[in-house]
């Protein structure tokens, strides 16, 4: 089985996120089954201010739509997308018929599996309503609380592997407020809070157990993957279904994507 993880950073070309990335490849080895094969992707570009305003974000993610295809026609089993984004919810699920896994959708799906009242904990009061809004439009708002932030930059996020203590505090701290709001399970976002909670193997903050968001990425791909096999796709499938490829490739013929 081969699985192609989207990172929405510039992973690979940027030393920022060198620790971050080691991280990632030495747990998604850990976690994954035998004879799974993980690659993992970084894009051309990356604005920091993507965490800030929606035409980074529209202009971004193009890459991420590109990578779908690129992996699907490099045969890959399929498209991960890591970053607590959810760029291109739609126009990959069009533009790939291979199973595509999303990190938002999937760590709500998965929360709700174990805990009954689900909150985020995210790097910037930005970021939290934007996961907050993708909770109500996923369909997951009732079991939602208001959830918190702590204002960190890529910088920050990125020194905090040398020198974790600092932002383990505020996280913690930020937590303890979550707590009192009801919530049983965290998601953390962005990634590199996740990842580097997993390296220092911390599993709760404030008394609330913390959902390894990446770990459940790669199960969850794997079991797509195994479902797919059995005839379980998005084929005719509304909004969720692949345009026909003989379309899609009109339509990026007509715009000179190729």
């Amino acid at each position: 089985m081969k699985l192609w993880f989207q990172s929405c950073t510039d992973m690979g070309s940027n030393p920022i996120w060198k620790d971050y990335e080691e991280c990632l490849r030495k747990h998604f080895r850990r976690v994954a089954r035998a004879g799974t094969e993980i690659s993992l992707h970084g894009t051309r570009v990356f604005s920091g201010r993507t965490r800030l305003y929606q035409y980074d974000v529209y202009l971004h993610t193009s890459q991420i739509i590109e990578g779908a295809i690129q992996a699907e026609r490099e045969g890959h089993d399929a498209f991960v997308q890591i970053g607590m984004q959810d760029y291109g919810f739609l126009e990959v699920r069009e533009a790939v018929g291979i199973p595509v896994i999303f990190p938002v959708e999937n760590a709500l799906h998965v929360a709700s599996l174990v805990a009954p009242r689900i909150a985020f904990l995210t790097y910037s009061h930005v970021m939290l309503d934007r996961l907050n809004e993708k909770a109500r439009a996923y369909g997951f708002n009732e079991r939602m609380t208001a959830g918190g932030s702590v204002e960190l930059t890529p910088k920050d996020l990125s020194a905090a592997f040398k020198n974790p203590a600092p932002v383990v505090s505020l996280l913690e701290a930020e937590a303890q407020k979550i707590a009192k709001q009801g919530a049983n399970i965290l998601i953390t976002a962005g990634n590199p809070i996740a990842m580097l909670l997993v390296d220092r193997g911390i599993k709760e903050l404030g008394g609330i157990r913390v959902l390894d968001s990446q770990g459940t990425l790669v199960k969850m791909a794997e079991l797509m993957v195994d479902l797919h096999k059995l005839g379980i796709n998005r084929d005719n499938m509304g909004q969720y279904a692949p345009q026909p490829k003989d379309l899609l490739g009109m339509t990026r013929r007509l715009y000179g994507v190729e």
